[in-house]
C-alpha cells in the first residue's frame, strides 16, 4: 500500500487498502492498522482531488476521524499524521490559508517527533500545494527538502522517483 501511494500509483493503493478493510480490519489496535487508514485518506483525498467524485472526499473524511482519535490518545505518534490529512482536506475544499497553515504544522510536528518519513511526504504534499498556488519557488525548495529527506531516510528508490518526476 505504502509504496504503491508513494509512486503515485493511487489506485492501486485504494484496491489494497480496500482489500485491507474488507479483512474487518485484521490489525486494528495495532500500528499497522492505524497507518493503512492514514494512508486510506491520504488516497482518498488524492483521488478525490483527481476524480472530484464525493464518495472519494466522504472516505478521506471518515479517515480523518479515525486518525483525529488516534492524534488525541497518541499525539507524539499521531498528530502530524492527522495536520496532513487535514492539510489535504483543506486543499480539496480550496481553504488556501487553512491548507498551508496545516501543511506547515504537519512538516514541523513530524520533525520535532522524529518521523522523517513523514516529514518528507509532509514536504512533498505541500510542494504539490504550493505548485498548484503557482508558488514555484515554495514548491521547488520543498521538493527539494521532501528529496533530502528520504535520501536521509534510506529511500533512494523514492528520492529518484520525486526527481525525475519533479516540475522542476
Amino acid at each position: 500500500m505504502l509504496v504503491a501511494y508513494m509512486f503515485d500509483d493511487i489506485e492501486l493503493a485504494i484496491k489494497m487498502v480496500e482489500k485491507y478493510l474488507d479483512l474487518k480490519n485484521p490489525f486494528e489496535g495495532l500500528v499497522v492498522g492505524s497507518e493503512v487508514i492514514f494512508l486510506y485518506g491520504l488516497t482518498s483525498f488524492a483521488q478525490a482531488r483527481k476524480t472530484k467524485e464525493a464518495i472519494w472526499k466522504n472516505r478521506a473524511h471518515e479517515a480523518l476521524k479515525k486518525v483525529k482519535k488516534l492524534a488525541k490518545d497518541s499525539p507524539s505518534n499521531y498528530q502530524h499524521k492527522l495536520l496532513l490529512l487535514e492539510a489535504e482536506c483543506a486543499f480539496i475544499s480550496g481553504r488556501i490559508k487553512k491548507a498551508t497553515e496545516k501543511y506547515e504544522l504537519a512538516v514541523a510536528m513530524s520533525k520535532k517527533n522524529d518521523f522523517i518519513q513523514d516529514q518528507a511526504l509532509s514536504y512533498e504534499l505541500a510542494s504539490k500545494f504550493y505548485a498548484e498556488q503557482r508558488n514555484e519557488k515554495k514548491a521547488s525548495h520543498y521538493y527539494g527538502k521532501a528529496h533530502d529527506l528520504y535520501l536521509e531516510w534510506g529511500a533512494t528508490g523514492k528520492a529518484d522517483h520525486l526527481r525525475e518526476n519533479s516540475p522542476f
